[in-house]
């Protein structure tokens, strides 16, 4: 039993001049405390983005937003984007194919250069050290993504054309209400089983589509957030419940769809041009078609050369157009003896006249650091041309 004659109410209760020494056991648990927190705000951390945690620091430690400027680079394989960020008094620029990345590329690099400045505590950066600060950044950059369902993208010749579709709301309609809570309070009334939702992103103009779907019946919705897309589609929905199928079969967009993919069809080819790395070759092989040019010649003209060093030139091309038979040869005698055989061949022989492109001469024109470069680019946009263009007489 532990000697307590010595206590005295004084020493108990108002305390003492020495100093008191935390025991072993408290020292352990802080330790413990300190660890499962440090877990905590790693776990945290991991979860955001470059650009997420640059704002949310700079909000804490300045009271401020970083600024953004955005300039368009074009290049041979697309446009680029370059993204300038901008925060007390400290400029970062980064490069990327949109202007998402560029932002996230940019942040990245804000950041790293503050672990270097000292200054990874200010903005919330878990590390015991710089080293371990600059792997944590990284490793946000490097995670893979989880959410793979919202990355499938689709082709505008992809899509069921059959689906109501509609991308705004009507005037007389609350766009701002919760149709899928709406939607679902209709279904629990009428006790029917809940819809479904799916959702992707079309490739050509990088709208997301949401298809909703109850039973055999189904509807979409196409806006820029899946949360603005899933509404219209639940709204579309629950007017097909409350008014009939009817009212809905109005709400169509196959001709918008159909728009999208000769753009998707014409961007196919452009870049299959872009990647072409001979496009002189490509283009004289082209040419070289009998069924559509029986006659071509090539004449590079005017190569020059401008006071920042750039090489310009024109090309020339004449074409001469092979000779098909006229259409009323196939019209052999009174309508009623022509055959569907006979028919068809006229409507295929019409086909392969539109694709014919109309004698005479084209000029394009090339630019680029030497004068073979200046000849690709031409030949670049008279592949272009040829690929693309609908020749009808």
């Amino acid at each position: 039993m532990s000697n307590i004659s010595g206590l005295t109410f004084e020493s108990v209760f108002c305390g003492s001049d020495t100093p008191l020494r935390p025991s072993h056991c408290d020292n352990q648990i802080t330790q413990i405390c300190k660890a499962a927190k440090s877990k905590d705000d790693l776990e945290l951390f991991m979860r955001k983005t470059p650009l997420m945690i640059l704002e949310e620091g700079a909000k804490g430690a300045y009271q401020q937003t970083p600024s953004w400027s955005c300039a368009e680079i074009p290049s041979t394989s697309g446009p680029e984007f370059e993204m300038t960020l901008t925060l007390r008094g400290k400029t970062v620029k980064a490069r990327a194919s949109s202007k998402k990345a560029g932002k996230q590329k940019a942040a990245l690099e804000y950041l790293h250069q503050l672990i270097n400045d000292g200054k990874r505590v200010e903005f919330f950066i878990p590390g015991d050290t710089d080293e371990e600060a600059r792997a944590n950044v990284n490793a946000i950059v490097e995670r893979p993504q989880e959410d793979t369902k919202r990355g499938v993208s689709i082709t505008a010749k992809e899509v069921d054309k059959s689906i109501p579709t509609v991308k705004e709301f009507p005037p007389n309609v609350d766009g701002g209400k919760n149709w899928v809570g709406a939607l679902q309070e209709k279904c629990q009334k009428l006790k029917l089983e809940g819809p479904g939702y799916d959702d992707c992103k079309i490739e050509s103009n990088s709208q997301f589509m949401v298809t909703c779907s109850m039973k055999n019946q189904k509807t979409r919705g196409i806006k820029p957030k899946i949360k603005h897309a899933k509404n219209l589609a639940a709204w579309l929905m629950l007017k097909s419940l409350e008014e009939g199928i009817e009212a809905v079969q109005n709400f169509d967009l196959s001709t918008e769809f159909e728009e999208l993919e000769v753009d998707e069809h014409l961007a196919s080819i452009r870049n299959e041009v872009f990647n072409t790395k001979d496009k002189k070759s490509a283009l004289i092989d082209l040419l070289s078609d009998k069924a559509r040019f029986s006659e071509y010649t090539l004449d590079f003209k005017l190569p020059t050369v401008n006071n920042f060093g750039i090489h310009q030139i024109l090309l020339q091309i004449e074409i001469c157009r092979p000779d098909t038979p006229d259409s009323d040869d196939l019209q052999m005698g009174a309508e009623h003896t022509q055959t569907p055989e006979l028919m068809k061949a006229m409507v295929e022989k019409e086909q392969q006249r539109k694709k014919l492109p109309d004698p005479g001469t084209r000029v394009f024109s090339g630019h680029g650091t030497s004068e073979d470069e200046a000849v690709q680019s031409a030949c670049k946009s008279a592949l272009i041309h040829f690929h693309t263009y609908d020749f009808t007489d």
